[in-house]
């Protein structure tokens, strides 16, 4: 595998994977995953996690008869794929999956695929459906669960049963030992599946213009390949249920189709994340316009899609998807006082994965498991370090004797575990290469200051940095040496030390307080970008100061924690498509009427008193979720939170209907 491979593989979030039974029934599932959806290991074999999903474990149970799979790989924004011929076997063994980070969405099995043939393959697929779509362009989820019973009815009507799962790879799931972990399919999944299109399907399939299509090829192995130029359509010559696909793209592989030979084929629409899945029988029927090549599908199985992977693979997102979800276990490796009120914990994911990215200036929430108080409770922290791939650092300061803070340093020692939120927030580094950047702290304000100072130590391009830092005295001057060595590395960072108590023999610049009037004297004022962080009172001055001298509002960006009274953002205009609807919340033992004059349903929970954590209310600290008894939310402002499964963030979501809360 070369480097080129390599990193396709690496910034590949979304693949397809096909796969066939033991009777050769063929089938092409996605996958999505973050940072990337495969891992390569050491050998050159790729791992591929699978997770809790609808337990119809259609792959598992192919390759348990069938362990030839091919794989279409995409990147976003590019319209090149990679396609990948491998051997398939399932691994639950604990080195493989804890290449995966242990999450609340833990990866339950992992499939080692090791291939025997990798190219790249240039696609008009991609431009001819509009497949990049941007971020406006991403679609609401179908309302599955009403098409599915409507469907259902329809075919009833008509005397049709759903096709049921394969015996065969039912008994081999069962044989592995899978089927019982796994657990059963629910029975709308079970019962999902028919031979016949119905309304519902149809209604979807005229604007499902991009198909992954998987035949069988003459020398028995499976090829996939894309098409994008005119979506499935009846076949009005037909008298069965006969799809026509035009064979566009298809067609430089048509020579590979044989006569009549088993297919599958995923249909979606071009920002929108459900999915149809079709799996029968492929043949060559008749010319169409212009001379192209025509096959008819005729379907052995027709549903619907509601994997999860397009959501995970964030596949037409401009925004990073967190690290993990949910808690994820770190184990406490060291700890070291800081000074007087501040200790620093090194912490390490208890898997083997590596922590994942982090922006400079983000926080994560932090647990603490083996407290019986601080079990269910979080709090933020900024990440203060990384020292290497696999283990971040926190840095807090002791806030009275009854919270969060005293329980880190009274009770967290080396060996202990803790459960960490995603690294989130959006008060990080993000100015132009030209714009001179100034850092601004207090106390242990320092701390999200850090990773920015440490990337711009990084920087060659010569921009002015200056880095001022307050303290009471050099006792309480966190991390000096720290900027002191980022400054040895980048001449252009300058420091500026301000200590407002110093004490004897103490040696700073600046003696006194810090405020704007002394920065203007360091810096062009209207030209820079500023990252302050410190206590409330001294970020608003400093901000209102630098916005009189000159400075843009939007340049003088500012880091807070702690609850915001303030209500959701959520527009009367976004709320108003929303029905009223009951909301049960159950540990709390009520049950309310949900209006859209009501917000968020945090915003509903708190107006009913129900006791729920919350802190940055714009979906980053993640302190706001909770567990979904039944219902669906919906995420008015913004795309739906990669989350661990049946969790629904409060602050960002209004229920669609009726919703039962474990609040």
């Amino acid at each position: 595998m070369d480097e080129l491979t390599r990193s396709f593989i690496e910034q590949s979030t979304l693949l397809f994977i096909a796969s066939r039974n033991r009777e050769g029934a063929m089938d092409v599932s996605p996958r999505g995953g973050q940072p990337s959806v495969l891992r390569v290991r050491d050998d050159g074999s790729l791992l591929m996690p699978d997770y809790v999903g609808n337990r119809r474990l259609d792959t598992i149970g192919n390759i348990l008869s069938d362990p030839k799979v091919a794989l279409l790989l995409i990147n976003r924004q590019s319209e090149t794929y990679l396609r990948v011929a491998a051997h398939a076997s399932v691994s639950q063994a604990d080195e493989d999956i804890a290449a995966f980070p242990a999450d609340e969405n833990r990866a339950l099995s992992v499939m080692v695929l090791t291939p025997s043939k990798i190219e790249f393959v240039d696609s008009r697929a991609f431009r001819d459906s509009g497949f990049w779509v941007d971020p406006s362009g991403r679609k609401p989820p179908l309302d599955a669960l009403g098409i599915y019973f409507s469907d259902k009815e329809w075919q009833a009507e008509r005397g049709r049963t759903p096709v049921l799962y394969d015996v065969g790879a039912e008994s081999r799931l069962a044989g592995e030992g899978l089927r019982g972990f796994y657990g059963t399919p629910s029975p709308i999944v079970q019962t999902k599946v028919y031979d016949f299109p119905s309304p519902g399907f149809m209604s979807f399939i005229e604007d499902a213009s991009f198909l992954v299509f998987a035949h069988q090829g003459e020398d028995g192995e499976i090829v996939i390949v894309l098409a994008g130029d005119v979506p499935l359509r009846l076949d009005p010559t037909s008298n069965l249920s006969s799809f026509l696909l035009h064979a566009g793209e298809v067609s430089a592989f048509a020579s590979s189709i044989p006569h009549s030979t088993p297919c599958a084929l995923l249909a979606v629409e071009p920002g929108r994340c459900d999915a149809l899945r079709v799996n029968g029988t492929v043949r060559e029927t008749t010319l169409g316009e212009n001379g192209q090549r025509r096959f008819g599908v005729q379907p052995a199985e027709i549903y619907f899609h509601c994997s999860a992977a397009f959501t995970r693979s964030r596949i037409w997102s401009d925004t990073p998807a967190p690290a993990w979800s949910g808690l994820r276990s770190f184990i406490c490796t060291a700890r070291h006082q800081e000074s007087p009120d501040v200790v620093s914990f090194l912490l390490k994911p208890m898997d083997k994965a590596p922590v994942g990215i982090a922006a400079p200036g983000q926080f994560i929430t932090i647990t603490l498991p083996q407290s019986d108080r601080w079990s269910s409770q979080r709090r933020c922290y900024s990440i203060s370090g990384m020292p290497d791939p696999h283990s971040l650092r926190i840095s807090v300061r002791r806030v009275g004797d009854d919270g969060m803070s005293a329980a880190l340093h009274d009770t967290l020692a080396v060996g202990d575990e803790v459960r960490l939120g995603a690294p989130g927030g959006k008060f990080i580094l993000d100015s132009a290469p030209d714009r001179p950047i100034v850092l601004v702290s207090a106390g242990v304000g320092i701390t999200p200051l850090l990773p920015m100072a440490e990337h711009l130590a990084r920087e060659t391009g010569g921009r002015e940095i200056l880095f001022i830092h307050a303290a009471r005295s050099a006792r309480h001057h966190l991390f000096a040496g720290e900027a002191q060595r980022f400054r040895a590395s980048n001449p252009s960072i300058r420091l500026l030390t301000v200590y407002s108590r110093p004490d004897d023999g103490d040696t700073c610049d600046h003696k006194g307080r810090l405020d704007s009037a002394l920065i203007a004297g360091h810096v062009p004022v209207k030209e820079a970008d500023f990252y302050v962080c410190g206590p409330d009172c001294f970020m608003h001055d400093l901000k209102n100061g630098l916005i009189a001298l000159g400075a843009l509002p939007e340049n003088v960006r500012m880091e807070a924690f702690g609850a915001s009274d303030s209500g959701s953002p959520m527009s009367s205009q976004a709320l108003s498509a929303f029905q009223p609807c009951t909301v049960k919340f159950v540990k709390s033992e009520k049950r309310v009427i949900w209006t859209p004059e009501d917000g968020s349903l945090l915003d509903l929970a708190l107006a009913n008193d129900i006791d729920v954590q919350f802190s940055c209310r714009s979906g980053d600290c993640q302190s706001c979720m909770q567990s979904v008894v039944s219902g669906k939310p919906s995420y008015v402002n913004c795309e739906e939170p990669l989350l661990p499964r049946g969790r629904v963030l409060l602050c960002q979501a209004v229920p669609t209907g009726d919703m039962v809360l474990d609040c």
